[in-house]
């Protein structure tokens, strides 16, 4: 089975999702990631009203250019959060026709992030929806054996833990525990970076959200994670826009880099 590619919005943050999914299908996407709740401060916010609007109108979109959203994100697990507050996004997400959404986790308390994800399973339920935990050094599941641990806890059958190709490198992973934690691997996001990580805890957020690069440019162990994960695993491809640079042309040029690492024709 031949792999199929995602575009992240983080790869076309300043893209609007409408925007996103016309690039997506010019460049010859199967699927694309809309950001539909905040990740960051600067990340637009819609009010229940305006996610119900959205996905009425990203429909027909969608229906015309053939593209499938594969992602919506995102929930962030804080000690706070309550669940219910993310009815509304699951609804929209079900609405486009989205398979996933993506959390992370904000809370050291893997207790008490255990106990928020079985609970929002329990919700996404309805809406066929699959729960994917991103674990990051910077965030409070911070490697693939905690984010395995975090979701083995919530027992839902419905939760999955996201591999990030930087995550993955950053934290030290390797694939011996790629092929350890398979059961809950299914999807995994795609770039590349140099082979030394940034120093201090901010550094590692800014290289995350803005020095990526297309997969093959760096020096991340690409071909050992390919190897160890699925092989029919969806791939997003999660590079930012670099400043000045053409958003159709961007989306091209990372999409031609996957397949070359993937050897995908």
């Amino acid at each position: 089975m031949s792999r199929q590619f995602s575009i992240a919005h983080l790869s076309l943050i300043d893209t609007t999702p409408a925007g996103l999914i016309r690039i997506a299908a010019k460049a010859g996407y199967d699927l694309v990631d809309l950001r539909l709740a905040p990740a960051t401060p600067t990340d637009p916010v819609y009010s229940s009203s305006a996610l119900k609007r959205l996905a009425k109108d990203l429909a027909p979109l969608l229906r015309d250019t053939g593209l499938k959203v594969w992602d919506v994100e995102i929930i962030r697990l804080k000690d706070n959060t309550n669940p219910q507050d993310y009815l509304t996004l699951m609804d929209a997400a079900a609405n486009l026709g989205a398979r996933r959404m993506k959390l992370v986790c904000d809370t050291g308390d893997h207790a008490r992030a255990s106990a928020l994800l079985a609970e929002l399973a329990q919700l996404a339920a309805p809406f066929s929806l699959t729960l994917n935990l991103e674990y990051m050094v910077f965030s409070g599941v911070k490697s693939l054996k905690a984010a395995q641990a975090v979701v083995a806890a919530a027992s839902q059958s419905h939760l999955r833990v996201l591999v990030d190709a930087l995550h993955w490198a950053r934290a030290g992973d390797d694939a011996a525990g790629i092929r350890a934690a398979l059961p809950v691997l299914d999807y995994m996001q795609l770039c590349d970076a140099p082979a030394a990580a940034p120093v201090g805890h901010e550094a590692l957020i800014a290289e995350a959200r803005t020095s990526r690069l297309p997969p093959g440019e760096g020096t991340l162990a690409l071909e050992d994670l390919l190897a160890a994960m699925p092989r029919d695993c969806v791939a997003s491809l999660e590079v930012p826009l670099p400043p000045g640079h053409d958003p159709l042309a961007h989306a091209r040029r990372l999409l031609a880099a996957a397949w070359a690492v993937c050897g995908e024709t």
